[in-house]
């Protein structure tokens, strides 16, 4: 948790500003100014790397310097994976996190079934993440495609403040619920809130390799509104082919799924899992894409203001009520506020509705389709034993995804071989 934020902070909206704006400008402006950047930056990293020092809790300081130096190479490694995909390396950008990705786990693995060391467990990960910043410097650079950028130095550097401010209030407002317990619970009852309540790695990774995309794509073609809204509609399309059937499979088998895969040691945490996996269905897009190609960071800062401020109004309502189950419910519903104005006012800025960039119709009859499914599934199963329902529920979930990919990728693959054949 910690790491995540401080990379985030001390990073103050470069991986954004690369994305959404033209190399050549953005290597000019630093030029001209590097001593005004190199300034900023210094005191940014040595104020939120000493902060974490002296703040950060239950850690030992040999353990506080080793992940000093994880959050110094994860953010080295983000800032590189990001020029990577500029370059149009989104492909082996998603290769190297999926194997990086695959390692992570596999060494919390080894490390929990040997013997269980947090010094040890991070000194892995941090070897982990050097040798994937390794690899991606060792991959020969494309030439990138810059976007024309048709801008003062002044509106620039305005666009790169609202993004950076942007990236530090979507970080706190991502971990705020887990702060705002931190000092309040237990460490087993704070554990039983995370385990519940964290975000699976997949739909993360999924969202930030198809939002690099559409921001270099999107970047390029800001005069063309149809071909943004077509790009658009097909992130649509492809990741809710993918998440709505995961959404379903987590709802309606949550408790074989902890029964038999945890051996019950989370159940605690089933009321906060079912609350937070409601946030998986928005996960089918980078809503605010759009608004960063053109240069709107100040009404994405908004947005994340919005998304924080009803989060901590409902968390401060809900708690007394509810418990850390209303605490899941809010950032659920922030999440939801955040998401509408995003779409409201993307909608506004390419002179369109919001029903004209949000194929709703399409996504409300898929989902439809896939409760029926689901639903029928779960009724079949209702008297099988949980190990063996869990197994065809997984089979059935995996049919599902390829069935619905294999008919959106088709007519895809189709046009590109005819037209490769005419070509």
């Amino acid at each position: 948790m910690y790491a995540n934020i401080v990379n985030v902070i001390i990073s103050f909206g470069v991986s954004s500003l690369i994305l959404s704006s033209g190399l050549n400008f953005l290597f000019s402006f630093i030029k001209k100014n590097k001593k005004k950047v190199a300034i900023f930056y210094s005191i940014l990293w040595v104020t939120c790397l000493c902060a974490f020092f002296l703040f950060a809790k239950n850690f030992t300081d040999s353990l506080k310097f080793l992940l000093i130096g994880f959050m110094i190479i994860q953010n080295v490694s983000t800032i590189t994976e990001t020029f990577l995909i500029k370059r149009q390396g989104e492909k082996i950008s998603f290769a190297i996190n999926l194997v990086y990705s695959i390692l992570f786990l596999a060494w919390h693995i080894y490390v929990l079934l040997t013997n269980y060391s947090l010094f040890y467990l991070i000194t892995g990960i941090t070897v982990l993440s050097f040798l994937k910043w390794i690899v991606m410097l060792l991959i020969p650079s494309k030439t990138a495609l810059n976007a024309t950028m048709d801008v003062s130095e002044k509106q620039f550097l305005n666009h790169w403040i609202y993004l950076g401010t942007n990236d530090v209030f979507g970080i706190i407002s991502k971990w705020i619920d887990k702060f705002f317990l931190l000092y309040i619970l237990t460490a087993a009852d704070f554990a039983i809130f995370f385990n519940g309540s964290f975000e699976i790695p997949l739909f993360g990774l999924l969202i930030s390799v198809l939002g690099s995309f559409l921001l270099i794509e999107i970047s390029h073609n800001t005069q063309m509104t149809s071909k943004i809204i077509k790009l658009y509609h097909e992130s649509f399309n492809m990741l809710s082919t993918i998440v709505f059937p995961l959404f379903f499979f987590l709802f309606f088998f949550r408790h074989e799924l902890f029964s038999v895969i945890f051996k019950g040691k989370y159940n605690a945490s089933l009321p906060i899992f079912v609350i937070s996996i409601f946030i998986l269905p928005l996960r089918i897009n980078n809503y605010s894409v759009i608004l960063l190609c053109f240069s709107k960071g100040k009404k994405i800062l908004l947005g994340s203001i919005l998304d924080i401020s009803i989060a901590i109004i409902l968390m401060l309502t809900l708690y007394p009520l509810m418990g850390t189950q209303g605490i899941a419910l809010a950032v659920v519903v922030a999440t939801y506020c955040q998401i509408i104005f995003y779409l409201w006012h993307s909608a506004k800025t390419l002179n369109t509705s919001v029903f004209k960039i949000l194929p709703f119709k399409k996504l409300l009859v898929k989902f439809l389709v896939l409760l029926a499914l689901y639903l029928i599934l779960f009724l079949i199963l209702s008297e099988t034993g949980l190990r063996l329902k869990l197994i065809i529920a997984i089979i059935s979930t995996a049919i599902i995804i390829i069935a619905g990919l294999i008919k959106y990728l088709n007519p895809i693959l189709i046009k590109e071989n005819v037209q490769s054949s005419q070509g």
